[in-house]
């Protein structure tokens, strides 16, 4: 809802916050045998737009070490496309050996839930079981907002939950949810799109 009202105000009409859980990919990792190389394969997943699949599944066997039945499953997992109510009906089927992960589709169908109760607009919020976000303090929800009218210039503004990151740094626990704008892309964005006053 931040990122959403965050962008409005700044003057976007036509963008896209892109939502899916990290447990859902780890409990995807543990039904197929990679958990203990999540880290690994959650950064090769992170780069599938920038590289494709090809270069992604080259990663997960070369790099990480999955085989390419795994690094294909993984694959096969980040195509799911529909509603978030298909996607995560059909995500539940494929979890269905692992505790964390339909514990994370609970949780996304709430998020959804919450965010139509608040007013999103349908189109302004997807579900994508693609996004990864590459850093392994990521715990839950993960978010990545693409621009309708420049979807190539990337992620405009990105973030999530992250349940440790704060005991870094103190010794309570603050688990907490963030998000940060991508400051270079949106103003060049804003600038291509006639939207920053020229002097």
């Amino acid at each position: 809802l931040v990122i959403h009202d965050l962008l409005e105000r700044i003057g976007f009409a036509r963008f896209t916050v892109r939502v899916n859980h990290r447990q859902l990919l780890n409990g995807l990792l543990e039904t197929i045998g990679l958990a203990e190389q999540s880290v690994g394969v959650l950064r090769a997943l992170d780069k599938l737009a920038k590289v494709g699949p090809d270069g992604v599944l080259r990663e997960m066997t070369d790099v990480v070490g999955a085989s390419a039945e795994q690094a294909g499953k993984v694959l096969e997992f980040a195509k799911q496309a529909g509603s978030p109510a298909q996607i995560l009906d059909r995500v539940e089927n494929l979890l269905s050996g692992s505790e964390r992960g339909l514990a994370a589709v609970a949780k996304l169908r709430e998020l959804f839930r919450c965010a139509a109760t608040a007013g999103l607009p349908a189109e302004r919020i997807e579900l994508d079981v693609s996004i990864a976000r590459g850093l392994d303090y990521y715990t839950g929800t993960i978010y990545e907002t693409f621009l309708g009218d420049l979807p190539a210039i990337g992620s405009v503004c990105s973030g999530g939950r992250y349940d440790n990151l704060a005991e870094l740094f103190t010794n309570q626990s603050l688990p907490g949810v963030g998000a940060s704008l991508g400051l270079d892309r949106l103003l060049a964005a804003m600038e291509e799109l006639g939207m920053v006053e020229q002097n």
